[in-house]
């Protein structure tokens, strides 16, 4: 028997709870390979353990670390903790390795899982073969699912599909175009076996649809052009799936069970029963409020928000507001792909305007307001009295330069520009930004930038400390179909029909009245167009360090547009480092590390 790469079977096996989602579920045991093939019951404890390493995944800082921190799209933000993945400048810092090192345990630990099962799945005492064979189907997504993230970020490594119960310190090599042949039989098998819906006591097991967005994702990602198009339209004109013409209801906490969703990873408000299991080299559980694994549930809306209490102008840190861990701020770039005039996407992802929350916090007014040097008196009944009832409109946060004739300040020497008549905050472009798009950090102190809180934001936390969100993620949603049949149908050729997909997504992400606006003709088609319209859409989704890479553009755009990560990109980042505990444990360690490092 084949085994993988040091990697102690650890089988999850769980027990129900009677909660709405099929993994709202309790850790109980260990069972080996013999009792849990023993039963129909402990075998479908099992599969529900194979879906788990998702969730140390999705929503979570690890996999943000691997695919959104230093692209052209986000560079660190103050409380960064890890800016080797960002700036590309190191990584042997203990916090990288410790993730990548959990990272690499997590995936082939779920791989392994996926390879017991569908090995035993035949020896099952299933009462109903119908049930068998779904199972198959869902499995096999997920063991495709597996090997496309370990082949994606750490390229031609260790590949089996054998499970083991043994640890092994030596692992082969394998080249990614046979992780992508596999990854598409197991995909085939799923589409053969899958049901096209789930009731709503199953939502987040796999399904028709998803097994079939992703075979449009890996034929796209393997340059098939032709069966990228036909399985991404498949699932535009096949199944119940719709964009909506809201941006804003596609991120609402009360709506994240939506149209546009084809698959997600589910969580609930329930920390313990939505944990990923993080395990170290001994098989005991990370610390559950450390780095490496938080709490459970999505973690975006913390991730990603700013701490604009910080600012002490009318604000105290609330759940309305969130608790902002300020790891990634965006480029320059990133901000000027939005037309918000016409583009609902920018102010319906970005927040950009603070409301006061507590008098207390309030500043006072001032007997004078500078403007252009200019000094302006205030009124004297205003002098000391707070300029803030909770409500008020406290922090604006601005795409477009203000003029300067619009801005003042309370003392020529403050850093921070106020609106001269409502004493508000304005932070501007200019503000935030260097003219050469780099940060402005004299100004903002990777602290006060456009957040992208509004994909993620959830008030329905019972508290402020709470780091996790029941918030689901998503993994495929229906516009990434139309961004694939887009870009596919442009490498056929076909530019008509390129230019309907996008534009179909375009009208629906349009301002209400300029949906004309938002339309391109087949000129503007280009593999550059397609990467912007990408991350107008998919920013923070996942996906955009794999975007870079398989078009090519990785070391072009990052030293285009990414000042910190400019100076020390480098081809061979194109795929991760092998975290150096494994090839410390490895017999022939010295040479199995990626190129480069």
């Amino acid at each position: 028997m084949k085994t993988s790469i040091f990697i102690l079977l650890l089988l999850l096996i769980m027990g129900t709870t009677g909660c709405e989602k099929f993994l709202e579920e309790n850790y109980l045991s260990g069972e080996n390979s013999t009792s849990a093939i023993s039963s129909e019951e402990t075998f479908e404890s099992l599969i529900a353990a194979a879906y788990v390493s998702l969730r140390a995944y999705y929503g979570k800082e690890n996999a943000w670390d691997l695919t959104e921190a230093g692209t052209d799209l986000y560079t660190w933000g103050l409380d960064n903790r890890s800016q080797g993945f960002c700036t590309y400048a190191s990584f042997t810092t203990s916090e990288e390795q410790e993730r990548m090192k959990a990272m690499w345990r997590e995936m082939y630990k779920a791989l392994n899982t996926c390879n017991l099962i569908l090995a035993n799945i035949d020896d099952v005492p299933y009462s109903d073969e119908g049930k068998r064979a779904e199972r198959r189907g869902e499995v096999s997504f997920l063991r495709a699912h597996y090997l496309w993230l370990i082949s994606e970020i750490w390229g031609g490594v260790h590949f089996t599909t054998e499970p083991s119960e043994e640890v092994s310190r030596s692992a082969n090599r394998t080249p990614v175009s046979e992780f992508r042949a596999q990854i598409v039989t197991d995909l085939e098998v799923a589409l053969a076996n899958l049901p096209n819906e789930r009731d709503p006591a199953n939502y987040g097991r796999i399904t028709k649809p998803a097994a079939e967005a992703f075979l449009a994702r890996v034929h796209l990602y393997a340059e098939n052009y032709e069966k990228a198009s036909l399985h991404a339209q498949n699932v535009i004109n096949n199944y119940e799936f719709a964009l909506l013409d809201d941006w804003s209801q596609i991120w609402s906490i009360d709506n994240i069970k939506n149209d546009e969703v084809i698959w997600a990873v589910n969580y609930s408000s329930d920390p313990i029963t939505t944990q990923a299991g993080f395990t170290d080299e001994n098989g005991n559980l990370y610390n559950s409020t450390g780095i490496i694994q938080r709490l459970g549930g999505h973690t975006g809306h913390v991730m990603y928000e700013i701490r604009y209490e910080n600012l002490g102008w009318g604000l105290v840190r609330d759940v309305e507001n969130g608790r902002g861990f300020q790891r990634w701020a965006p480029t320059k770039h990133f901000i000027d792909l939005y037309n918000e005039d016409i583009d609902e996407r920018f102010y319906g992802s970005f927040k950009t305007v603070w409301k006061a929350n507590d008098v207390a916090a309030s500043p006072k007014w001032k007997p004078f307001v500078f403007v252009e040097g200019v000094k302006f008196d205030v009124e004297r009944e205003l002098w000391a009295q707070p300029i803030f009832a909770v409500g008020d409109t406290s922090i604006i946060f601005s795409k477009k330069p203000v003029p300067e004739s619009e801005k003042g300040k309370f003392s020529p020497n403050d850093i921070f520009y106020i609106d001269p008549v409502k004493a508000n905050i304005i932070i501007d472009i200019n503000d935030m930004y260097l003219p050469d798009g780099s940060l402005n950090d004299n100004v903002i102190n990777r602290q006060f930038y456009f957040p992208i809180s509004k994909k993620y934001e959830d008030p329905t936390r019972l508290e402020l400390s709470t780091e996790y969100s029941k918030r689901d993620a998503f993994v495929f949603r229906i516009s990434e179909m139309y961004l694939i049949a887009a870009e596919a149908e442009m490498k056929l050729g076909n530019m008509d029909a390129a230019t309907d997909m996008m534009n179909t997504l375009r009208r629906a992400r349009a301002v209400e009245g300029k949906e004309d606006e938002m339309l391109i003709t087949s000129s503007d088609l280009s593999i550059d167009f397609i990467l912007d319209e990408r991350a107008r859409e998919l920013a923070t989704e996942f996906q955009r360090f794999f975007d870079l890479k398989r078009t090519g553009k990785l070391v072009e755009r990052i030293q285009a547009y990414n000042h910190d990560a400019a100076p020390n990109i480098q081809d061979y980042h194109a795929i991760r480092f092998v975290p150096q505990s494994q090839i410390d444990a490895m017999v022939d360690g010295a040479s199995y590390q990626n190129p480069g490092y």
